[in-house]
C-alpha cells in the first residue's frame, strides 16, 4: 500500500472536519444528494493544490463555504450556457426516503415536507438560496455571511428578507 504524501495528510487533516458541513450546504444548494456529492468532490479536487494556502486561513469553515458557493454558481453558469440548460432541461427526481418499519406514515410525511422545502429553496436565485441556507440552516449570523461574501450586512439582511418573503409566499400556495 502506497503511503500518502505529506501534502495529502495535511489536506486530509484540514478538510476532514469540514466535509459534513460542506455536504449539507451543497445538498441544500443543489437539492440532490448526487449533485451535492459531485459539487463537494469537485471542490476538493480544486482545493488540493492550494493546501499550503489553506493552512494560513484563520476561519477555514466560512472560507470553504464561500468557495463551495462560488463553484456552485460557476456550475449554474456553465449549465445556462448549454443549449439544454437554456431550455430548462429535466430536473432529477427527488431521492426517495426509505420507509422505516416503525412508522412509515411519519417517514412519508417527513419526506413530503422535505420535498416541499427543497422545492421552495429551488425557486430562489442562487445568491438568495445561499443566504437562506447559511443563515437559517447553517446558523451563520448576518455579519458572518456579509464577511463571507464581502458585502455590506444591510445588503445581506435585505436579501434574506426578500428570500423569506418568496419562501413564505410559495409555501402558502
Amino acid at each position: 500500500m502506497k503511503r500518502p504524501t505529506a501534502q495529502a495528510e495535511i489536506f486530509e487533516a484540514l478538510l476532514t472536519p469540514h466535509i459534513p458541513a460542506l455536504y449539507k450546504t451543497a445538498y441544500r444548494l443543489t437539492g440532490s444528494g448526487d449533485k451535492a456529492e459531485d459539487l463537494v468532490q469537485e471542490l476538493l479536487v480544486k482545493l488540493y493544490p492550494k493546501t499550503d494556502e489553506m493552512q494560513t486561513i484563520e476561519a477555514l469553515g466560512p472560507w470553504l463555504k464561500k468557495a463551495l458557493y462560488r463553484l456552485f454558481v460557476d456550475e449554474l453558469r456553465k449549465i445556462a450556457r448549454r443549449p439544454e440548460g437554456r431550455l430548462g432541461g429535466f430536473q432529477e427526481e427527488i431521492e426517495t426516503v426509505k420507509a422505516s418499519s416503525d412508522n412509515p406514515e411519519k417517514m412519508a410525511e417527513i419526506a413530503q415536507i422535505r420535498e416541499k422545502l427543497q422545492d421552495a429553496l429551488n425557486i430562489l436565485d442562487p445568491q438568495h438560496r445561499s443566504v437562506v441556507v447559511m443563515h437559517l440552516a447553517e446558523g451563520y449570523t448576518l455579519k458572518e455571511i456579509a464577511a463571507i461574501y464581502n458585502a455590506p450586512a444591510e445588503t445581506i439582511k435585505t436579501q434574506l428578507r426578500r428570500a423569506k418573503a418568496r419562501l413564505k409566499k410559495y409555501l402558502k400556495m
